[in-house]
């Protein structure tokens, strides 16, 4: 007989994996990376203690696993592409996107983390103020100084690139 942890991930999974994907998606942009990720936050879930299985809000905690995890790989991916142009000549062959993933990345690396989420719930989910403020569990008037904080780091780092 099927455990109740088992058949709360198994409906998780169903109802939420969509959401998941299209979040890893629009951040590593790559499908098949963004299918590992999501792959791995299911499996961060079915590790994790049974409070993540509890949480009033499992998309809410889905999604801010799946921005930590995706953010984590784009850091650990532009270390490794600086230690490898180290040891190589360069290559003018860049296509677009891939420089344009570059800069925001560099951009968001310069962010704290708390502002590259809530950023990334504004800007790339297009949720409002009202609907990111319980997630934080601060008001809606926090989360608008903390987008203007963010655009205002965001800036500064893009200058710097």
């Amino acid at each position: 007989m099927e455990s109740l942890a088992s058949m709360r991930i198994r409906f998780l999974y169903g109802g939420y994996r969509g959401q998941v994907l299209k979040r890893a998606r629009h951040l590593l942009g790559h499908k098949e990376e963004a299918e590992d990720a999501t792959q791995e936050v299911f499996l961060r879930l079915i590790d994790s203690d049974a409070r993540a299985l509890s949480h009033p809000e499992p998309l809410a905690w889905l999604l801010r696993v799946t921005t930590n995890l995706c953010l984590n790989r784009l850091r650990d991916d532009r270390r490794r592409k600086n230690l490898l142009a180290m040891k190589t000549p360069h290559n003018d062959q860049h296509s677009h996107n891939a420089d344009a993933r570059t800069t925001l990345t560099q951009i968001l690396t310069g962010v704290p983390r708390d502002l590259q989420e809530i950023a990334i719930y504004h800007h790339a989910d297009g949720m409002t103020c009202d609907e990111i403020a319980p997630l934080f569990g601060v008001s809606r008037r926090t989360i608008g100084n903390r987008l203007l904080a963010f655009q205002r780091l965001a800036l500064d780092n893009a200058a710097s690139v």
